[in-house]
């Protein structure tokens, strides 16, 4: 056995340790993402601008949601949506600037006529299960897409 046998097997778990603390830290820095585009989004649609959603997300994914926005806006429909609890799961890393991650995300929606004020629908725990993609741009982590994914659960909505 060699005399540098030990000091090999030493920088090898060092170089293991440090990956994976590189990669938790990527981790937090997703879901901090994740979380920031979410409270954007809430705040977008109540506000009826989605442009700060740019902070956290590539304009395709924006426009996305935009186009969304806009669509309630003509049928004078303004959707308050608030996140009551978020789970994440599967992390994915297909390069060092490419990820994935699942969520389990449990929402309330409220949706008020623009005109009278009267809320028009209410959903309460709606359950989406999506999956986000994010690239890394400029040492930021950006969500690139969002998809929802098969097992979403519909919560008690109630039809006002």
């Amino acid at each position: 056995m060699s005399r540098f046998a030990p000091l090999v097997a030493l920088l090898i778990l060092v170089s293991i340790l440090s990956g994976c603390d590189r990669r938790a830290g990527e981790k937090r820095q997703i879901e901090e993402t994740v979380r920031r585009y979410n409270q954007l989004l809430t705040q977008g649609y109540e506000s009826l601008n989605m442009t700060p959603l740019t902070e956290v997300a590539e304009t395709e994914q924006a426009t996305k949601v935009y186009s969304h926005m806009a669509a309630l806006g003509e049928a004078r429909t303004k959707m308050y949506p608030t996140l009551r609890d978020i789970a994440f799961s599967d992390f994915r890393f297909s390069s060092v600037s490419s990820a994935a991650v699942t969520t389990r995300e449990s929402w309330d929606f409220r949706h008020v006529n623009i005109d009278s004020g009267t809320v028009t629908h209410e959903e309460k725990g709606f359950v989406y299960r999506l999956a986000y993609r994010l690239a890394l741009r400029g040492g930021r982590w950006m969500v690139r897409e969002v998809a929802s994914m098969e097992g979403n659960e519909k919560g008690s909505g109630a039809k006002r």
